[in-house]
């Protein structure tokens, strides 16, 4: 546990002395001494030099060996794929957006294979160095992290998608949710484990319930399932074969369909004043605002939003506020509808963090 939490502290300082360490988090300096050694020898902790004395002997001081163990997360969506490799700080050390809509074939799984294994070519890190590669999709992931069900039907990926990846690689695989992952990053990024609801708003809706800094995930590992929750009874269809569904109304592509599937695009257009963005965006939000108000009423507690939208809304928060407290009115601080603090990656950065946390634990 001392050794643990030396590397816990570690990986979030920079140069620093024994002394400091050992006043910082309440461990002796013959405790320190002897994790430091550990870590060493293990090539977690390497000597830095000497810092500056204001008198007697120089202390030696020490940093974190951050990329010693990097991991590799790799989110699949319709149109795109992401790929980042993070460090032991869950950094991205290098990160990739590649345009690629995965189909059931083996040309097509081929091509993902060689745009992985380019990208750790390219990244000159030893494959030895890799914890593992994780996947998140827009899919409900069982609990071992290898079998899929319920993907987005508008994707052709195989339900065996882990059997046919693990075959790749020498190190191992494992499969999330791309909402789930999500949120553990945005919670990780933050550095707090207060309940929260994470609203994942992306070209489908999902979610990731948030206690004690963990996911709650249900029995049937639909925790979180937001995108499924009836908005509007007999509305819109949604690709689940119901009417109604948050999904249909809140999923960015209702308003990257205007674009050619371009999100940005659209909101270059919004600030532009194009009208005809600006009514969707009015409709956009009365819709939005409807899904956060019932996850509020569910929840009581805050709202983060995130995934594509995430990157936007930071500018239309009191907007959209605004709009909540009009259904509203009992609620008096709106301050629990917050942006995403986490605006890039944070699905693939989340599944390739489970690799990280697992080896940390281990130490």
């Amino acid at each position: 546990m001392n050794r643990n939490s030396i590397l816990q502290y570690m990986l979030k300082a920079d140069a620093v002395q024994k002394n400091t360490i050992a006043e910082d988090i309440r461990l002796s300096f013959p405790t320190v001494t002897q994790g430091l050694k550990d870590l060493e020898e293990i090539g977690l902790i390497k000597e830095e030099g000497t810092l500056k004395s204001i008198g007697g002997r120089k202390a030696m001081s020490y940093r974190c060996v951050k990329d010693a163990k990097v991991a590799l997360g790799l989110d699949i969506t319709r149109n795109h794929i992401n790929i980042v490799m993070i460090n032991l700080a869950r950094e991205i050390m290098y990160s990739r957006r590649v345009r690629m809509r995965i189909h059931d074939k083996a040309e097509s799984y081929e091509k993902l294979k060689a745009t992985i294994e380019e990208f750790i070519k390219e990244s000159r890190i030893p494959e030895k160095k890799i914890l593992g590669l994780g996947i998140s999709l827009p899919a409900i992931i069982d609990e071992t992290g290898t079998k899929m069900h319920a993907l987005h039907e508008q994707m052709e990926i195989s339900y065996r998608l882990y059997d046919i990846v693990k075959k790749w690689f020498s190190f191992p695989i494992i499969l999330e949710n791309d909402a789930n992952s999500a949120g553990k990053a945005e919670m990780n990024f933050r550095g707090t484990k207060r309940e929260s609801v994470y609203l994942f708003v992306s070209q489908t809706v999902g979610g990731a319930i948030i206690i004690d800094g963990n996911v709650f995930y249900g029995k049937m590992r639909r925790g979180g399932e937001f995108g499924h929750i009836t908005l509007y009874p007999g509305g819109k269809p949604c690709f689940c074969g119901r009417k109604g569904c948050i999904n249909a109304y809140c999923a960015t592509k209702v308003l990257s369909d205007m674009t050619n599937d371009d999100l940005n695009l659209f909101f270059e257009g919004l600030e532009q004043k194009n009208e005809k963005y600006i009514k969707a965006w009015n409709q956009y939000l009365d819709d939005l605002a409807l899904a956060i108000h019932d996850l509020n009423m569910a929840f009581d507690s805050e709202v983060i939003i995130g995934g594509y939208l995430g990157q936007y809304i930071g500018l239309y928060m009191e907007e959209l506020r605004e709009r909540v407290k009009k259904l509203d009115p009992f609620i008096e601080d709106l301050s629990f509808i917050i942006p995403a603090a986490l605006k890039y990656e944070a699905s693939a950065i989340g599944v390739a963090d489970v690799f990280i946390e697992k080896f940390i634990s281990s130490i």
